[in-house]
């Protein structure tokens, strides 16, 4: 029997991993799209886990290119204003820190730019502590597409088998599903039991650090 690929490497989203900041985007997007006049139910869960240039691309392809880039800077006001520290997932902090001091290689791959992501990493005091950033400057093609996951493994020098990634979004799911890694569902966008049929195993934080220590 072939032994089993040793997990060297571990991988985080941002959003709803990290620091659970869904009822903000939630609230924002959906207002968005009622103002837009979209005639989809509950937009903001359509567009979860989707880099903002595929959102727009997607859904207000016909509008002028002011209301674009107004959607942009809007949803830059937005995150420049929360208080992440506040939104931080039980134990994730901890759990990072448990990583790096027995070896592993970690990274995020996120869906929002760079300029969010460095704010979140400063208020978190995460600044340098990831071995690969990969936000959707990074990209050309954001979640479900793989590109992101990939770039983080080769970024790293490390096999897809040698990963495993901590997501929350269905998008984000099939991206590091797409990338061929294990993947661990985090219950902050859908419910366990939706989770469950889609991933390696369902968590809801980081709190028991033994029981994450069996998915790597």
């Amino acid at each position: 029997m072939a032994k089993e690929t040793k997990i060297t490497t571990v991988l985080f989203g941002l959003d709803g991993v990290i620091v659970d900041t869904e009822c903000y985007y939630d609230n924002f997007w959906n207002t968005v799209a009622e103002k837009a006049g979209l005639k989809i139910e509950n937009f903001a869960a359509t567009i979860k886990g989707m880099t903002i240039s595929s959102i727009i691309e997607l859904y207000f392809t016909i509008s002028p290119l002011e209301e674009k880039q107004a959607i942009r800077k809007a949803a830059a006001d937005m995150e420049a204003k929360i208080e992440y520290t506040k939104l931080v997932i039980p134990g994730v902090l901890d759990f990072i820190k448990y990583l790096k001091e027995a070896g592993y290689k970690t990274g995020v791959v996120t869906s929002s730019p760079s300029a969010k992501v460095d704010i979140v990493l400063e208020q978190l005091s995460l600044k340098g502590v990831f071995d690969t950033v990969v936000t959707s400057d990074s990209i050309k093609k954001g979640k479900p597409d793989p590109m992101g996951y990939v770039l983080a493994q080769t970024n790293l020098g490390v096999q897809s088998n040698e990963c495993t990634v901590f997501e929350d979004s269905f998008t984000g799911i099939k991206a590091a599903t797409y990338a061929f890694m294990r993947v661990i569902g985090v219950s902050t966008t859908h419910t366990a039991d939706f989770l469950k049929d889609y991933t390696y195993a369902v968590i809801s934080d980081f709190k028991d650090i033994e029981r994450l220590k069996t998915f790597i």
